[in-house]
């Protein structure tokens, strides 16, 4: 326990200043709609038969994969057969029962791990077989399977199976696979979309939703310095990810959130702030974002409403967006 009061005060300012924050949200309009762009035109639409045959082409499949939004840090158990009716959760304890496939890749191994199973099969990952595991499900090999989440989507798609299977998220963010870990993330394509949109139809949450963020874990995370550039980013991401419960431009609106994010910003201090984005305020009706935002998107958006609140960038898109 640190004993310095010096630094015991610092802290305790930190998290009243957070907690501060924490109480100045007030309730949301419709809350699920926080998870979903503002503007349909601004997301790429959803086609799944994009997805058809994508597990023979590897270069379009890892380009959709490393485009799936959401779900880059999230691994799921498919369950089909009698363990489909047997297991209704991934916490079942019937879980360690049932042998289960997985690639055989550090991140899956460190799941099944993580889960205490131990009746588990590993099968060798070659460029022709990353998702062997959903392979052996569709021809009932197998009843269970943990992969990674877009390639799990991406199987489910191409190979049929959606009525066939239950998916649950399991585990908390891990990296994806080593294949897919080294690389950008990409812009999404409609075949990603489509993954992102089978993920959810299951109820998947991404696994960063599963690990609510500690307040002491983000004491330290700087303010960001102002930059008319940042903020300009930060349009766009607040236009995607806050305008349907906030406001376009936000410009407060009382048939949605009823609060005035251009004044309640200036009192904000960024680690109240990005706490509140990333864990929401599910008693007042907000649900996290970690998960759908980025760190840097939610400086960027902290940038945006301080330069509107200024006056600095006026209501409507900026000349850069139009």
């Amino acid at each position: 326990m640190l004993r310095n009061s010096s630094t015991i005060s610092l802290r305790s300012e930190l998290f009243s200043t957070a907690v501060v924050a924490l109480l100045s949200f007030a309730p949301l309009a419709n809350p699920e709609s926080v998870m979903a762009p503002a503007k349909a035109s601004q997301q790429t639409a959803a086609e799944p038969s994009s997805c058809k045959g994508i597990l023979s082409r590897p270069d379009k499949l890892m380009a959709s994969l490393l485009a799936v939004p959401k779900y880059q840090k999230t691994y799921v158990l498919l369950l089909a057969g009698n363990a489909k009716n047997k297991i209704t959760s991934p916490t079942s304890p019937d879980l360690a029962d049932i042998p289960i496939e997985i690639d055989d890749e550090p991140q899956a191994i460190a799941v099944t791990e993580s889960l205490h199973l131990t009746n588990v099969r590993r099968v060798p990952v070659t460029g022709q077989s990353l998702a062997q595991p959903l392979v052996d499900l569709a021809a009932a090999k197998t009843e269970a399977a943990i992969m990674w989440g877009p390639l799990a989507g991406a199987g489910l798609i191409d190979l049929g199976l959606e009525d066939k299977v239950a998916v649950f998220s399991v585990d908390r963010p891990r990296d994806p696979p080593t294949e897919f870990g080294e690389h950008a993330a990409v812009p999404a394509d409609a075949c990603a979309s489509a993954i992102a949109d089978d993920l959810d139809s299951f109820g998947v949450l991404p696994a960063e939703l599963l690990v609510p963020v500690s307040i002491r874990s983000i004491l330290g995370s700087p303010a960001p310095i102002f930059s008319m550039e940042d903020a300009l980013r930060g349009e766009q991401a607040f236009e995607q990810n806050c305008a349907r419960c906030h406001g376009s431009h936000a410009v407060a609106d009382p048939t949605l959130a009823p609060v005035d994010l251009l004044r309640s910003i200036r009192r904000f201090q960024f680690v109240g702030f990005k706490y509140i984005v990333m864990n929401g305020r599910q008693q007042k009706g907000m649900p996290p974002l970690r998960g759908t935002i980025s760190e840097d998107q939610i400086a960027s958006v902290y940038q945006y409403l301080r330069a509107r609140s200024k006056k600095l960038l006026p209501a409507g898109p900026s000349n850069e967006n139009k």
